[in-house]
Protein backbone atom coordinates (compact mmCIF):
# COMPACT_ATOMS: atom_id res chain seq x y z
CA UNK A 1 0.00 0.00 0.00
CA UNK A 2 0.85 3.50 -0.74
CA UNK A 3 0.12 5.75 1.91
CA UNK A 4 0.51 9.33 1.18
CA UNK A 5 0.61 11.69 4.49
CA UNK A 6 -0.46 14.99 4.97
CA UNK A 7 1.27 16.49 7.60
CA UNK A 8 2.12 20.44 7.51
CA UNK A 9 4.68 20.10 11.06
CA UNK A 10 6.93 17.12 10.53
CA UNK A 11 10.08 16.36 12.27
CA UNK A 12 12.33 18.40 12.46
CA UNK A 13 9.76 21.48 12.11
CA UNK A 14 7.77 20.74 15.30
CA UNK A 15 5.45 22.63 17.74
CA UNK A 16 3.85 19.77 19.40
CA UNK A 17 3.21 15.72 20.45
CA UNK A 18 0.96 15.70 16.66
CA UNK A 19 4.06 15.60 14.91
CA UNK A 20 6.05 13.20 16.47
CA UNK A 21 3.26 10.53 15.90
CA UNK A 22 3.12 11.46 12.48
CA UNK A 23 6.63 10.27 12.35
CA UNK A 24 5.84 7.77 13.98
CA UNK A 25 2.88 6.51 12.14
CA UNK A 26 5.42 6.50 8.77
CA UNK A 27 7.99 4.46 10.62
CA UNK A 28 5.71 1.64 11.29
CA UNK A 29 4.05 1.58 7.82
CA UNK A 30 7.12 1.29 6.43
CA UNK A 31 7.83 -1.65 8.93
CA UNK A 32 4.73 -3.81 7.84
CA UNK A 33 6.21 -3.16 4.18
CA UNK A 34 4.44 -0.18 2.98
CA UNK A 35 5.60 3.00 1.00
CA UNK A 36 5.12 6.37 2.42
CA UNK A 37 5.20 10.37 1.10
CA UNK A 38 5.03 13.15 3.64
CA UNK A 39 3.50 16.50 2.15
CA UNK A 40 4.73 19.04 5.15
CA UNK A 41 5.29 22.39 5.11
CA UNK A 42 8.48 24.41 4.52
CA UNK A 43 9.86 26.89 6.02
CA UNK A 44 11.13 29.96 3.80
CA UNK A 45 14.71 29.22 4.15
CA UNK A 46 14.28 25.61 2.61
CA UNK A 47 13.87 24.87 -0.68
CA UNK A 48 10.61 23.22 -2.57
CA UNK A 49 11.26 19.85 -3.42
CA UNK A 50 11.68 16.47 -1.99
CA UNK A 51 14.12 13.61 0.22
CA UNK A 52 14.36 10.46 0.68
CA UNK A 53 15.01 10.95 4.81
CA UNK A 54 14.94 6.72 5.60
CA UNK A 55 14.15 3.65 3.52
CA UNK A 56 10.47 3.96 2.18
CA UNK A 57 9.93 7.38 3.52
CA UNK A 58 10.00 10.13 1.06
CA UNK A 59 9.12 14.16 2.15
CA UNK A 60 7.99 16.93 -0.19
CA UNK A 61 8.35 20.59 1.42
CA UNK A 62 5.66 22.77 -0.16
CA UNK A 63 6.27 26.92 0.75
CA UNK A 64 2.76 27.98 1.77
CA UNK A 65 1.30 30.90 0.37
CA UNK A 66 0.23 31.89 3.90
CA UNK A 67 1.37 35.49 5.35
CA UNK A 68 3.71 33.57 7.53
CA UNK A 69 4.59 29.64 7.96
CA UNK A 70 2.94 27.53 10.54
CA UNK A 71 5.91 27.00 12.44
CA UNK A 72 5.47 30.51 13.56
CA UNK A 73 1.87 30.47 14.59
CA UNK A 74 2.37 31.21 18.27
CA UNK A 75 4.66 34.13 17.30
CA UNK A 76 2.16 35.83 14.93
CA UNK A 77 0.72 39.19 15.93
CA UNK A 78 -2.78 38.59 16.61
CA UNK A 79 -3.85 41.00 13.72
CA UNK A 80 -2.37 38.41 11.61
CA UNK A 81 -3.76 35.45 12.33
CA UNK A 82 -7.64 36.23 10.69
CA UNK A 83 -6.06 36.34 7.46
CA UNK A 84 -3.96 33.69 8.07
CA UNK A 85 -7.20 31.48 8.82
CA UNK A 86 -9.01 32.71 5.71
CA UNK A 87 -5.73 32.05 3.63
CA UNK A 88 -6.09 28.17 5.49
CA UNK A 89 -9.34 27.77 3.92
CA UNK A 90 -10.02 29.47 0.96
CA UNK A 91 -6.29 30.09 -0.72
CA UNK A 92 -5.77 28.01 -3.99
CA UNK A 93 -2.29 28.46 -4.44
CA UNK A 94 -0.97 25.34 -3.35
CA UNK A 95 -3.53 23.24 -5.43
CA UNK A 96 -1.31 22.62 -8.72
CA UNK A 97 1.83 21.26 -6.90
CA UNK A 98 0.35 18.93 -4.46
CA UNK A 99 -2.11 17.58 -7.20
CA UNK A 100 1.66 16.86 -9.07
CA UNK A 101 2.60 15.10 -5.78
CA UNK A 102 -0.56 13.12 -5.58
CA UNK A 103 -0.20 11.83 -9.94
CA UNK A 104 3.61 10.97 -8.90
CA UNK A 105 3.00 9.01 -5.83
CA UNK A 106 -0.36 7.65 -6.63
CA UNK A 107 -1.26 7.20 -3.27
CA UNK A 108 -3.92 3.92 -2.35
CA UNK A 109 -4.72 6.25 0.69
CA UNK A 110 -4.40 9.90 1.68
CA UNK A 111 -3.87 10.46 5.45
CA UNK A 112 -4.89 13.71 6.83
CA UNK A 113 -2.82 13.97 9.75
CA UNK A 114 -2.43 17.93 10.11
CA UNK A 115 -4.08 20.04 7.11
CA UNK A 116 -4.03 23.46 8.68
CA UNK A 117 -0.87 25.63 7.75
CA UNK A 118 -0.74 23.47 4.26
CA UNK A 119 -4.76 25.10 3.58
CA UNK A 120 -8.00 23.12 3.44
CA UNK A 121 -7.99 23.72 -0.42
CA UNK A 122 -5.83 20.47 -0.85
CA UNK A 123 -8.88 18.18 -0.21
CA UNK A 124 -10.21 18.94 -3.41
CA UNK A 125 -7.32 17.79 -5.46
CA UNK A 126 -7.62 14.44 -3.92
CA UNK A 127 -11.37 14.17 -4.52
CA UNK A 128 -11.10 15.08 -8.06
CA UNK A 129 -8.68 11.60 -7.71
CA UNK A 130 -11.08 10.12 -5.89
CA UNK A 131 -8.74 8.81 -3.35
CA UNK A 132 -9.38 7.33 -0.16
CA UNK A 133 -8.72 9.44 3.07
CA UNK A 134 -8.41 8.32 6.86
CA UNK A 135 -8.49 11.62 8.45
CA UNK A 136 -6.63 11.29 12.08
CA UNK A 137 -8.07 13.51 14.82
CA UNK A 138 -5.03 14.85 16.68
CA UNK A 139 -7.63 17.81 17.67
CA UNK A 140 -10.91 19.84 17.34
CA UNK A 141 -9.70 21.33 14.04
CA UNK A 142 -12.53 20.38 12.34
CA UNK A 143 -15.07 22.46 14.72
CA UNK A 144 -12.90 24.79 15.61
CA UNK A 145 -10.69 27.36 14.11
CA UNK A 146 -8.51 27.90 17.53
CA UNK A 147 -8.52 23.41 17.18
CA UNK A 148 -9.02 23.74 20.90
CA UNK A 149 -12.67 24.90 21.18
CA UNK A 150 -10.80 26.39 24.31
CA UNK A 151 -10.57 30.37 24.99
CA UNK A 152 -9.75 33.12 27.57
CA UNK A 153 -9.32 30.11 30.14
CA UNK A 154 -12.48 28.14 29.57
CA UNK A 155 -14.26 25.12 27.30
CA UNK A 156 -16.33 27.28 24.72
CA UNK A 157 -19.56 26.50 25.92
CA UNK A 158 -21.18 26.62 21.99
CA UNK A 159 -20.22 27.19 18.64
CA UNK A 160 -18.95 30.71 17.63
CA UNK A 161 -19.82 31.89 14.12
CA UNK A 162 -16.08 31.93 12.75
CA UNK A 163 -15.97 28.78 13.78
CA UNK A 164 -19.51 27.57 12.75
CA UNK A 165 -18.74 28.46 9.15
CA UNK A 166 -15.56 27.15 8.81
CA UNK A 167 -17.05 24.03 10.24
CA UNK A 168 -19.67 23.80 7.36
CA UNK A 169 -17.33 25.01 4.69
CA UNK A 170 -14.81 22.24 5.95
CA UNK A 171 -17.80 19.51 6.25
CA UNK A 172 -18.65 20.68 2.90
CA UNK A 173 -14.80 19.64 1.37
CA UNK A 174 -15.49 16.39 3.50
CA UNK A 175 -18.21 15.56 1.51
CA UNK A 176 -16.66 15.70 -1.49
CA UNK A 177 -14.22 12.97 -1.09
CA UNK A 178 -15.22 9.22 -2.40
CA UNK A 179 -13.95 7.77 1.11
CA UNK A 180 -13.61 8.58 4.67
CA UNK A 181 -12.95 7.51 7.61
CA UNK A 182 -11.62 8.92 10.72
CA UNK A 183 -9.40 8.15 13.90
CA UNK A 184 -9.21 9.52 16.83
CA UNK A 185 -6.70 8.49 20.15
CA UNK A 186 -9.17 9.39 22.38
CA UNK A 187 -13.05 8.99 22.61
CA UNK A 188 -13.34 12.31 24.58
CA UNK A 189 -12.13 13.80 21.71
CA UNK A 190 -14.09 12.35 19.09
CA UNK A 191 -17.40 12.29 21.36
CA UNK A 192 -16.70 16.27 21.46
CA UNK A 193 -16.42 16.83 18.04
CA UNK A 194 -19.23 15.09 17.07
CA UNK A 195 -21.10 17.28 18.80
CA UNK A 196 -20.34 19.64 15.99
CA UNK A 197 -19.01 17.43 13.04
CA UNK A 198 -20.93 14.51 11.92
CA UNK A 199 -17.83 12.32 12.11
CA UNK A 200 -20.29 9.50 13.39
CA UNK A 201 -21.81 9.39 10.18
CA UNK A 202 -18.18 8.14 8.59
CA UNK A 203 -16.96 5.06 9.63
CA UNK A 204 -14.68 5.75 12.47
CA UNK A 205 -12.70 4.64 15.45
CA UNK A 206 -10.50 5.45 18.70
CA UNK A 207 -7.17 3.57 18.57
CA UNK A 208 -4.34 5.07 20.67
CA UNK A 209 -1.28 6.98 18.79
CA UNK A 210 0.82 3.88 17.86
CA UNK A 211 4.36 6.03 19.30
CA UNK A 212 7.74 4.33 20.36
CA UNK A 213 9.88 5.80 23.07
CA UNK A 214 13.19 5.33 23.87
CA UNK A 215 14.03 3.33 27.01
CA UNK A 216 15.59 4.86 29.34
CA UNK A 217 19.63 4.39 29.50
CA UNK A 218 19.26 4.97 33.39
CA UNK A 219 18.05 2.29 36.40
CA UNK A 220 15.35 3.51 39.26
CA UNK A 221 16.54 6.33 41.85
CA UNK A 222 14.95 6.74 44.91
CA UNK A 223 14.93 10.26 46.89
CA UNK A 224 13.03 11.54 50.36
CA UNK A 225 11.66 13.88 48.52
CA UNK A 226 8.37 13.27 46.49
CA UNK A 227 9.97 14.17 42.78
CA UNK A 228 7.45 15.81 40.12
CA UNK A 229 7.95 16.03 36.68
CA UNK A 230 5.94 18.34 34.06
CA UNK A 231 6.64 17.74 30.69
CA UNK A 232 5.32 19.44 28.11
CA UNK A 233 4.80 23.10 26.37
CA UNK A 234 4.96 26.15 28.96
CA UNK A 235 1.41 27.75 27.93
CA UNK A 236 -1.41 28.77 30.50
CA UNK A 237 -3.97 26.08 28.74
CA UNK A 238 -1.63 23.86 30.15
CA UNK A 239 -2.37 24.81 33.78
CA UNK A 240 1.59 24.77 34.43
CA UNK A 241 1.51 28.31 36.49
CA UNK A 242 -1.23 26.54 39.01
CA UNK A 243 0.89 23.58 39.41
CA UNK A 244 3.92 26.25 39.99
CA UNK A 245 1.90 27.42 42.86
CA UNK A 246 0.88 24.75 44.57
CA UNK A 247 4.23 23.24 44.76
CA UNK A 248 5.38 26.59 46.03
CA UNK A 249 2.86 26.38 48.85
CA UNK A 250 3.54 22.60 49.86
CA UNK A 251 7.36 23.46 49.82
CA UNK A 252 7.50 25.82 52.34
CA UNK A 253 7.19 22.98 54.59
CA UNK A 254 7.60 19.60 52.96
CA UNK A 255 10.11 17.97 50.94
CA UNK A 256 8.58 18.48 47.45
CA UNK A 257 10.49 19.45 44.16
CA UNK A 258 9.23 20.17 40.66
CA UNK A 259 11.20 19.58 37.53
CA UNK A 260 9.90 21.00 34.21
CA UNK A 261 10.84 20.45 30.99
CA UNK A 262 9.53 21.94 27.94
CA UNK A 263 9.14 25.60 26.29
CA UNK A 264 6.41 27.73 25.57
CA UNK A 265 4.62 31.36 25.84
CA UNK A 266 4.99 31.58 29.65
CA UNK A 267 8.56 30.46 29.97
CA UNK A 268 10.14 33.40 30.37
CA UNK A 269 7.85 34.72 32.69
CA UNK A 270 7.67 31.55 34.66
CA UNK A 271 10.82 30.97 34.88
CA UNK A 272 11.56 34.79 35.88
CA UNK A 273 9.01 34.17 38.94
CA UNK A 274 9.86 30.60 40.28
CA UNK A 275 13.43 29.53 38.29
CA UNK A 276 15.22 30.60 41.73
CA UNK A 277 13.16 28.53 44.08
CA UNK A 278 15.49 25.79 45.54
CA UNK A 279 12.61 23.38 44.61
CA UNK A 280 12.06 24.28 40.75
CA UNK A 281 14.01 23.10 37.70
CA UNK A 282 13.60 24.44 34.15
CA UNK A 283 15.24 22.04 31.97
CA UNK A 284 13.90 23.83 29.00
CA UNK A 285 13.21 21.57 25.63
CA UNK A 286 14.99 18.03 26.11
CA UNK A 287 14.73 14.98 23.79
CA UNK A 288 12.78 11.87 24.31
CA UNK A 289 15.51 9.84 25.60
CA UNK A 290 16.41 12.73 28.09
CA UNK A 291 12.99 12.56 29.25
CA UNK A 292 12.93 9.06 29.56
CA UNK A 293 15.89 9.20 31.59
CA UNK A 294 14.04 12.10 33.97
CA UNK A 295 11.37 10.11 33.98
CA UNK A 296 13.75 7.26 35.72
CA UNK A 297 14.55 10.07 38.33
CA UNK A 298 11.04 11.19 39.08
CA UNK A 299 8.12 9.98 41.38
CA UNK A 300 4.68 11.71 39.23
CA UNK A 301 4.30 13.00 36.22
CA UNK A 302 2.00 15.83 36.82
CA UNK A 303 -0.45 16.99 33.70
CA UNK A 304 -2.18 19.92 35.39
CA UNK A 305 -4.19 21.02 32.27
CA UNK A 306 -7.34 23.15 32.32
CA UNK A 307 -8.11 22.43 28.84
CA UNK A 308 -9.22 19.05 27.52
CA UNK A 309 -6.51 17.41 26.33
CA UNK A 310 -6.98 14.50 23.70
CA UNK A 311 -4.35 11.65 24.66
CA UNK A 312 -1.33 13.25 26.08
CA UNK A 313 1.94 11.54 24.32
CA UNK A 314 3.70 12.31 27.75
CA UNK A 315 1.32 10.06 29.82
CA UNK A 316 1.67 6.86 27.50
CA UNK A 317 5.29 7.49 27.59
CA UNK A 318 5.53 7.77 31.65
CA UNK A 319 2.57 4.83 32.15
CA UNK A 320 4.89 2.70 29.58
CA UNK A 321 7.94 3.19 31.98
CA UNK A 322 5.67 2.58 35.47
CA UNK A 323 5.53 6.42 36.08
CA UNK A 324 2.41 7.02 37.78
CA UNK A 325 0.68 10.07 36.73
CA UNK A 326 -1.38 13.08 38.27
CA UNK A 327 -3.60 14.37 35.60
CA UNK A 328 -6.99 17.02 35.49
CA UNK A 329 -9.88 14.56 34.84
CA UNK A 330 -10.30 16.63 31.44
CA UNK A 331 -10.49 15.04 27.95
CA UNK A 332 -8.88 12.11 27.25
CA UNK A 333 -6.76 11.60 30.65
CA UNK A 334 -9.37 9.40 32.33
CA UNK A 335 -9.04 7.03 29.51
CA UNK A 336 -5.20 6.52 30.01
CA UNK A 337 -5.20 7.41 33.88
CA UNK A 338 -7.30 5.03 36.51
CA UNK A 339 -8.06 6.75 39.34
CA UNK A 340 -6.10 5.61 42.19
CA UNK A 341 -4.72 3.04 40.85
CA UNK A 342 -1.59 4.14 38.42
CA UNK A 343 -2.23 7.07 39.23
CA UNK A 344 -4.51 10.32 40.34
CA UNK A 345 -7.43 12.49 38.54
CA UNK A 346 -7.93 15.68 39.88
CA UNK A 347 -11.29 17.12 39.53
CA UNK A 348 -10.82 20.22 41.32
CA UNK A 349 -8.47 21.47 38.55
CA UNK A 350 -7.87 24.75 40.45
CA UNK A 351 -4.37 25.61 42.11
CA UNK A 352 -6.07 24.97 45.46
CA UNK A 353 -7.19 21.28 44.66
CA UNK A 354 -3.36 20.95 43.03
CA UNK A 355 -2.31 21.67 46.25
CA UNK A 356 -4.40 19.50 48.36
CA UNK A 357 -4.18 16.35 46.07
CA UNK A 358 -0.78 16.38 45.89
CA UNK A 359 -0.65 17.28 49.82
CA UNK A 360 -2.54 14.05 49.78
CA UNK A 361 0.62 11.99 48.26
CA UNK A 362 2.90 13.64 50.76
CA UNK A 363 0.79 12.55 53.80
CA UNK A 364 0.16 8.75 51.89
CA UNK A 365 3.77 7.80 50.17
CA UNK A 366 2.35 4.09 50.45
CA UNK A 367 -0.48 5.00 47.76
CA UNK A 368 2.40 6.32 45.10
CA UNK A 369 4.52 2.94 45.62
CA UNK A 370 1.06 0.68 44.69
CA UNK A 371 0.47 2.99 41.98
CA UNK A 372 3.68 2.51 40.68
CA UNK A 373 3.14 -0.96 40.53
CA UNK A 374 0.12 -1.14 39.19
CA UNK A 375 1.68 1.11 36.41
CA UNK A 376 4.18 -0.96 35.93
CA UNK A 377 2.06 -3.79 35.80
CA UNK A 378 -0.02 -2.33 32.90
CA UNK A 379 2.46 -0.93 31.08
CA UNK A 380 1.46 -3.69 28.09
CA UNK A 381 -1.67 -1.23 27.57
CA UNK A 382 0.73 1.03 25.44
CA UNK A 383 2.99 -1.63 23.90
CA UNK A 384 3.57 0.13 20.62
CA UNK A 385 3.58 -2.96 18.47
CA UNK A 386 -0.10 -4.28 19.43
CA UNK A 387 -1.45 -0.38 18.79
CA UNK A 388 0.60 -0.44 15.59
CA UNK A 389 -1.61 -3.77 14.34
CA UNK A 390 -4.75 -2.03 15.56
CA UNK A 391 -3.68 0.91 13.33
CA UNK A 392 -2.35 -0.57 10.19
CA UNK A 393 -5.82 -3.11 10.31
CA UNK A 394 -7.72 -0.22 10.34
CA UNK A 395 -6.23 2.09 7.91
CA UNK A 396 -5.51 -0.82 5.31
CA UNK A 397 -9.19 -1.26 5.53
CA UNK A 398 -10.06 2.12 5.38
CA UNK A 399 -8.12 2.40 1.83
CA UNK A 400 -10.58 -0.19 0.19
CA UNK A 401 -13.85 0.99 2.75
CA UNK A 402 -17.07 3.01 0.99
CA UNK A 403 -17.89 6.10 2.68
CA UNK A 404 -21.34 5.99 4.81
CA UNK A 405 -23.35 9.10 4.06
CA UNK A 406 -26.55 10.17 6.01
Amino acid sequence: MRVLQIASLYPPKMLGGAEVSARNLSDLLVSAGHEVMVVRASDRDEPDGDETIAPGIRVARLETPHIYPVFRFYDAGRLKKPLWHLQDHFDQRLRPAFGRILDDFAPDLVNVHLLQGLGYPLLREVAKRRIPVNYVLPDLGLACIRMSMFKNGKDCSGHCAPCALSTRYKLGLIRQQSSVSFVSPSRANLETLSRHFPVKDYPHAVILNPNTYPRPTRARTQSDDLRLLYAGRIHDSKGVEMLLGAVEALARNRRVTLTLAGQGQQEAELRARFGDAPWCNFLGFISHQQLADQMMESDLLCIPSIWAENSPGVVIQALGLGLPVMGSARGGIPELVRDRENGRLVHDTTLSGWQAALGDVLDRPEDLKAWRNTAEQDAHRFDARTIGCEMLEWMEASAGRPAKRQ
